[in-house]
C-alpha cells in the first residue's frame, strides 16, 4: 500500500479516537471519620468498710472515791441536735484512712495514729478543721472507729448535714502496753511525757502533713471512757490548742496509792493537781474558754453516780454546775459503760455536736 494512503489512514483513526473517546478522571474516595466515642465521667467508687467485730467493753479500773458526798443539782437541758447543711458545697470524690507513723519529740519514739481523710480531700485545696479522738483503758487506739464513729461522719458529709473534717485517733499507750492517761507522767514513774506528745507532737505533725485550719477554734478534742478524762486534761492545760471538748463517759482517775502501773503514773496529788479536771475547773478560769460536752448512761453503774466524793461523772457536772460553766449536759441515753450498749449507738449524736461547734475554713 502507498505510503500516503497509510499515513491518511492514521490520521483518520486519531481524529475518531478524539472526537468519540473521552477520558475517565478518578476522584479520590473519601475516608470515612472515625465515629466519636462518648467520653465517660468516672464517679468515684467508695469502697465500704468491712464489717467490723466489736471488740469488749472498756475495762476501766473502778474508781478512787473519797469520803464526801456530793448532792446532785439542776441538770443542763439536752441538746436537741438538728442536721442543718453546711454553707460549703456538698463534697465530692474518694476519702481515705491512712496508718501513720510519726516521730514524737516529746516521747523519743516513733507513734501510730489512725488519720481519715474526708471525701474531696485529694480533689480540692480546701483546708479542714480536725478532731482528735483518744481511746479508752481497753483500746485500741482507733477504738472511736471500732465503734463506727467514720460511717455517720461520712454520711453527713456526703449529705450535706455537716462540713467536711479530719480526724486523729493518736495511740496512747505505753511501750509495755499501759495506758498512758494522755498526761505527763510523774517523774517517779519516768516523767514519760503523754500530754505533749499529744497537744504539741502530734497536733504539729497534722498541721504540718495535712491541710487543716491551724487554730484553736477550728480542733476539737473528744474521749470515751480514759480518753474523755484525757480529752478534759488537754483542753483545760491547753485552750489555746482546742476550744472544743467532749468526754464521754469519762472515768475519772487518780493518785490511788498503788505503786503499779498505770497507777504510779500519777504519782501524789500534789503533782496530778496540775492535770486533774476536778482540780484545774475549781483552781482555773480556762474551762471558761472551752464549749464542753459531757454524757453518760443511765446503766453506768462504774462512773455515772458517786457513792461518796464527786470523782464521778454527775460529780464533775455538778461541780460546773456550781461554778456556772456551761456545758452540754446528757444524762439520759440508756447504756452502760461500754461500745455495744452506749458508744456505737449514739455516734452520729457526737459526731453532729463536733461538726457544728468547729469553724471550717
Amino acid at each position: 500500500m502507498p505510503r500516503a494512503l497509510i499515513t491518511l489512514g492514521w490520521a483518520i483513526a486519531l481524529i475518531f479516537l478524539t472526537t468519540h473517546c473521552a477520558v475517565a478522571t478518578l476522584a479520590p474516595t473519601a475516608t470515612p471519620l472515625p465515629t466519636a466515642t462518648p467520653t465517660q465521667t468516672l464517679t468515684p467508687t467508695i469502697t465500704p468498710s468491712p464489717t467490723r467485730t466489736r471488740p469488749g467493753p472498756t475495762d476501766t479500773p473502778a474508781p478512787t472515791r473519797t469520803p464526801t458526798i456530793t448532792p446532785t443539782r439542776t441538770r443542763t437541758p439536752t441538746p436537741t441536735i438538728t442536721l442543718t447543711p453546711t454553707k460549703t458545697p456538698v463534697p465530692s470524690g474518694r476519702s481515705a484512712r491512712l496508718d501513720v507513723t510519726m516521730p514524737s519529740a516529746s516521747l523519743g519514739s516513733n507513734q501510730k495514729l489512725r488519720v481519715y481523710l474526708p471525701p474531696g480531700y485529694y480533689d480540692f485545696n480546701q483546708r479542714y478543721p480536725v478532731m482528735y479522738l483518744l481511746h479508752g483503758y481497753g483500746g485500741p487506739y482507733n477504738e472511736w472507729e471500732r465503734w463506727g464513729v467514720l460511717e455517720p461522719l461520712e454520711q453527713m458529709m456526703r449529705g450535706g448535714a455537716i462540713q467536711p473534717i479530719i480526724v486523729v485517733m493518736p495511740d496512747g499507750f505505753t511501750p509495755q502496753k499501759f495506758p498512758s492517761y494522755f498526761f505527763n507522767h510523774a517523774p517517779a514513774a519516768g516523767g514519760a511525757k503523754w500530754g505533749d506528745y499529744i497537744w504539741k507532737d502530734v497536733v504539729n505533725y497534722i498541721d504540718a502533713n495535712y491541710r487543716t485550719v491551724p487554730r484553736r477554734e477550728s480542733r476539737a478534742i473528744g474521749g470515751i471512757s480514759l480518753g474523755g478524762q484525757g480529752a478534759l486534761t488537754l483542753a483545760l492545760t491547753h485552750p489555746e490548742i482546742f476550744r472544743v471538748v467532749g468526754a464521754h463517759s469519762p472515768s475519772f482517775r487518780g493518785p490511788s496509792g498503788w505503786t503499779d502501773p498505770p497507777d504510779v503514773f500519777f504519782g501524789d496529788w500534789d503533782y496530778y493537781n496540775q492535770y486533774d479536771p476536778f482540780w484545774l475547773v475549781r483552781n482555773k478560769d480556762t474551762a471558761r474558754q472551752l464549749l464542753i460536752e459531757l454524757d453518760v448512761g443511765t446503766d453506768d453503774h462504774n462512773w455515772r453516780e458517786c457513792t461518796t466524793g464527786e470523782r464521778c461523772v454527775i460529780g464533775f457536772h455538778n461541780l460546773l454546775v456550781e461554778k456556772g460553766i456551761a456545758h452540754d449536759w446528757n444524762d439520759k441515753w440508756s447504756g452502760g459503760h461500754d461500745g455495744v450498749t452506749y458508744w456505737a449507738p449514739h455516734m452520729a449524736e457526737y459526731v453532729m455536736w463536733y461538726a457544728t461547734k468547729l469553724i471550717g475554713q
